[in-house]
């Protein structure tokens, strides 16, 4: 987790910390933001202080010989300096003086774990869902002795600690006078609306200019089935996916339909999905032609999207190259932490059941000309015998599974493997909840249009995957698409990208 393999959250602009810095020379141990909390114990962070009881730096990171220019260079002085406590530091027998004990479930960026008479460190924001692990900014002994001096770091780290003595234990505080939550929002683009279908109708908005679009698929905003194989298709007539519930036409949705351009509305599912109403209220729209694509089950109604797909991308003159994906017909994100891709290169996305291929799917395989087939999941999701199915049309050679024992390594997995094959690069990277399925089946049209792909993580907490991502390719990145609102991705979690990005 060291910042120079990683490119750990790297500074705050100049401006902004000299001016925290002023302040605080002003009125220390007094008002103090998150934000600035965790930009100060970054700049130790970035400059390997080197750990020493005796030694001491100042807020800048630089080395000083006299305790009233600085704190000390252990976990007490690092903490002490992060909270912009009197130089040289409290104590880990004295914090509790500053500050005020909070629970384990409130606990934020920028409070610390304090375990008396023995260790002290800043709390930087939980790494998995369950709030096992969090980041942990300190100055640690330990650290020094692994690298031979610096004494700085930042690692996923055990709660509360790696070890620690039982009649010491470490207790959240929280500083007196701290104020604000991380203010994530200059450094995420936010993707949402009032609800599932305005949600996807900002997706659309923020893809596709006025007049771009000539088509659009629309899919039941209740359900993902017929949707899932939807994101090539999508891909193929350069359009994006709207949701509507199935019984009458969502708000928004035709005066979207209206502002793409799009002269064209291919809705998937049956009328059990998308109601016979439903689909009569768009073809009714001005200068609208709608055609429906619906089987009789899933695998079927996927199977007829694959082939409408591909009958699509040759009429425009251009090659199906043989890659479909094959997903589980009993679950989505599998097949939606596949959407961007399928949506960028035309790869159909064909469902079947976990067991044996379905029917739907084979037929499909000989239909549309499938010579690779790549296995979205681990056997959980898909059994061997999928890909023994598989390998009598396609061959062995040519069935790859992308999978793992998570959805969200999943998910990195298809996008390690996709990626370098794609058109797609990390740019305004999308981010959507692995827990729901209506944000991603928009997300990851809109993020293929955009050029990027469509990144998972649960919606308490940054998955670690898509943190190191971020940390990995900051630059890159610049501002991601969070999709759905502050009840769909945590706010933790938006303060968790934030953090990962190098913003605060």
């Amino acid at each position: 987790m060291k910042r120079s393999a990683t490119r750990r959250i790297q500074l705050v602009s100049a401006a902004a910390f000299i001016l925290a810095i002023m302040l605080l020379s002003v009125a220390p141990a007094l008002a103090i933001s998150r934000s600035v909390v965790m930009a100060r114990a970054q700049v130790w962070i970035d400059r390997a202080i080197p750990y020493g009881q005796t030694g001491w730096a100042n807020e800048v990171g630089d080395i000083v010989n006299s305790p009233s220019l600085g704190w000390r260079r252990d976990c007490s002085g690092f903490t002490s300096m992060s909270w912009g406590l009197p130089k040289p530091g409290a104590s880990t027998r004295t914090f509790h003086a500053y500050a005020t004990a909070v629970t384990k479930e409130s606990l934020q960026p920028g409070d610390a774990l304090v375990s008396y008479s023995n260790h002290v460190l800043v709390f930087g924001g939980w790494a998995d869902q369950q709030r096992v692990t969090y980041y942990a900014y300190e100055m640690s002994s330990s650290e020094s002795s692994r690298t031979g001096g610096d004494g700085t770091v930042v690692r996923v780290t055990p709660y509360p600690y790696w070890s620690w003595p039982l009649d010491r234990p470490y207790i959240p505080y929280r500083l007196t006078g701290i104020t604000g939550n991380i203010d994530y929002s200059p450094y995420i683009t936010p993707v949402a609306g009032a609800n599932r279908y305005a949600t996807a109708i900002e997706a659309s908005r923020k893809a596709f200019t006025s007049g771009e679009a000539s088509a659009v698929v629309v899919a039941s905003g209740v359900n993902w089935p017929d949707a899932l194989g939807a994101a090539a298709l999508a891909g193929a007539v350069n359009g994006p996916i709207l949701l509507t519930s199935p019984a009458s036409l969502s708000a928004g949705v035709a005066t979207e339909i209206a502002r793409i351009g799009a002269k064209e509305v291919i809705v998937v599912g049956g009328s059990a999905a998308v109601s016979n109403t439903v689909f009569a209220e768009l073809a009714a729209l001005p200068g609208v032609k709608a055609t429906r694509i619906g089987g009789t089950t899933r695998y079927d109604t996927a199977r007829l999207i694959a082939g409408e797909t591909v009958r699509r991308i040759e009429n425009a003159g251009e090659t199906f190259d043989g890659t479909a994906f094959i997903a589980t017909g009993l679950n989505f994100p599998d097949a939606l932490a596949a959407s961007s891709f399928a949506a960028d290169a035309g790869h159909p996305i064909l469902l079947t059941t976990p067991s044996s291929l379905s029917p739907a799917a084979g037929a499909a395989l000989t239909e549309i000309g499938v010579s690779r087939a790549l296995v979205l999941g681990g056997e959980s999701a898909l059994t061997s015998q999928i890909a023994s199915d598989l390998a009598t049309t396609v061959g062995a050679e040519n069935v790859i599974r992308l999978g793992d024992s998570t959805r969200y390594s999943t998910a990195s997995v298809i996008t390690a493997f996709c990626l370098p094959e794609s058109s797609l690069g990390y740019g305004s990277l999308a981010i959507a909840t692995g827990q729901n399925y209506p944000d991603a089946l928009a997300g990851g049209v809109m993020a293929a249009h955009m050029g990027t792909y469509l990144g998972l993580t649960p919606s308490g907490s940054l998955h670690p995957e898509l943190a190191q991502t971020l940390l990995d390719h900051t630059e890159e990145v610049g501002s991601p698409h969070v999709l759905g609102g502050s009840s769909v991705i945590l706010s933790i979690v938006r303060e968790s990208i934030a953090l990962a990005l190098g913003g605060i």
